[in-house]
């Protein structure tokens, strides 16, 4: 019994010192892990000091001793590499398009960051997908640091921030955060961008009109659509037409659903701002009898359609809603939606159409489609059929204008929503809402992502297996292999017998 003492102190530093190298340091288990270990060997020890020096001068212990110190040895070499590689991480991309590393464009803006950040990934476990492209970001410069965040340990600074998906990754700057739900490239960059700039960034939503209200909690409101804003680290304001013209404070103009018309006087105070000034607007409209604007947007090259949209494909139903409530499928390749895949939903909603030459010069992109089964109908039923003067689907749902030199960052841009409701409380949170009005607002206040990094040229190369192929492979792998060794045996069997 006694001269097994020292064995539960051996454990005990094996424990600390495998716990200190999977996590490169030591925290206070770890250290009252050593502490113990080292007790109670040394107890161990005195307590059996004859029986070591009698050991210590047989060539068998000699044996054992420099056996141990070898043994401990290449432990310490293996955590102090360990530790080396925790602090000074280094990869190899082994792939020909670098679609494992950070493109040539993101490590040059990550290398000249001034400011800290730092990137928490909120779940349960860990994300490796997620967490792979965070270290990424980590090894490129020196001021970001990772983070894993347990929502369960960790409630309260979820709740804090708003966090409702797991996965999501806060990207923090001082006081500043930013969450990207979908952590890629490009969404990482840019959410470092933003926190690390010192410009505010005011949305100003003009009232007067019947438009949705920032405050109001019902199912028409935008009360959600002002928490996610502010918790975007976007500051909002409300602005009258009627009063004067846009403050200079405002970094975007909403006009959310208005549903009476603009004064002359206002649609000029409009018109100033947006050739003058170059501002950037969000107009999201309304079918009828809600305004058009169509006297203001046509020169624009966007023209409102009369009529609201009807999905006969049943992409509506799937999602909880109906004929009146179309989807969104196909996206437009522009800074808005590049890289997004997500379906967006509407209620009753106007369409757009668009002109490739307006008068003002302007270029006119449609973002978002639905399906070749919808069209457009001034009908009033809830399920009409699709009948002469009706217009056929696709059809588009939202634009984006630009006008002027868009390389000098001096240009005007807006882009114009078919319908209010799908920023509302009742639908910001459906499908990919949320995210395809603040890629709108990000691009109309110039933090498209296509300016930041450039990953898309990137190839995914795959392997095309053909039916023959596949046969092929699942013979060599489930019947050739497996003999491989059983005929190996064999052979040395025989040979053993001669």
């Amino acid at each position: 019994m006694k001269r097994y003492a020292a064995i539960p102190g051996a454990l005990l530093l094996t424990a600390a010192f495998v716990r200190a190298a999977t996590s490169a340091r030591w925290d206070e288990l770890g250290i009252s892990l050593a502490a113990g270990g080292a007790t109670v060997v040394a107890t161990a020890s005195v307590w059996n000091w004859r029986e070591i020096i009698e050991w210590a001068r047989d060539p068998r212990g000699v044996f054992a001793v420099t056996t141990g110190i070898a043994v401990a040895v290449i432990i310490a070499l293996l955590v102090m590499l360990n530790i080396a590689a925790s602090y000074h991480p280094w990869s190899v991309d082994l792939t020909a398009a670098g679609r494992n590393r950070v493109s040539a464009t993101t490590l040059t803006f990550l290398e000249q960051l001034d400011t800290d950040v730092t990137l928490q990934q909120f779940g349960r476990t860990s994300d490796p997908v997620v967490e792979q492209i965070l270290q990424g970001f980590a090894r490129a410069s020196h001021r970001i640091r990772v983070e894993f965040v347990d929502v369960d340990r960790d409630r309260d600074r979820a709740t804090r921030i708003g966090v409702v998906r797991l996965g999501t990754v806060v990207v923090v700057a001082g006081e500043k955060f930013r969450k990207v739900e979908d952590a890629n490239e490009q969404a990482l960059a840019t959410a470092i961008l933003q926190v690390t700039t010192d410009a505010e960034r005011v949305v100003c939503f003009v009232t007067g009109h019947g438009e949705r209200g920032l405050g109001d909690a019902g199912a028409q409101g935008l009360s959600l659509l002002a928490a996610t804003l502010a918790a975007s680290n976007y500051a909002t304001d409300r602005v009258s037409l009627l009063e004067g013209e846009v403050p200079h404070t405002c970094t975007a103009l909403v006009i959310a659903g208005p549903q009476q018309q603009l004064s002359d006087a206002e649609l000029n105070r409009l018109r100033d701002y947006f050739l003058e000034k170059r501002g950037r607007i969000a107009l999201l409209l309304e079918p009828d009898p809600a305004p058009s604007l169509d006297a203001w947007l046509g020169p624009f090259g966007v023209r409102p359609e009369a009529g609201s949209v009807v999905d006969t494909s049943g992409a509506g139903r799937s999602v909880g809603g109906g004929p009146r409530t179309p989807l969104a499928l196909r996206y437009v390749d522009h800074p808005v939606t590049r890289g997004f895949e997500i379906a967006t939903i509407y209620s009753g909603a106007r369409p757009l159409a668009t002109d490739d030459r307006p008068s003002s010069g302007a270029k006119t992109t449609g973002l978002a489609q639905t399906g070749p089964r919808s069209f457009a109908t001034v009908s009033a039923d809830l399920e009409p059929a699709l009948e002469e003067g009706d217009i056929p689907g696709p059809l588009t749902l939202a634009t984006a204008v630009t006008l002027g030199p868009a390389a000098s960052g001096n240009d005007a841009r807006l882009v114009v929503f078919g319908d209010a409701d799908f920023v509302s409380n009742a639908f910001l949170r459906r499908q990919g809402n949320r995210d395809f009005f603040l890629r709108s607002l990000s691009w109309l206040m110039g933090e498209e992502e296509a300016t930041i990094v450039a990953v898309d040229d990137r190839q995914n190369r795959r392997i095309e297996l053909t039916e023959r192929v596949r046969a092929w492979m699942y013979i060599v792998n489930l019947g050739v292999l497996p003999l491989i060794p059983l005929i190996a045996g064999l052979i040395v069997y025989a040979r053993s017998r001669r």
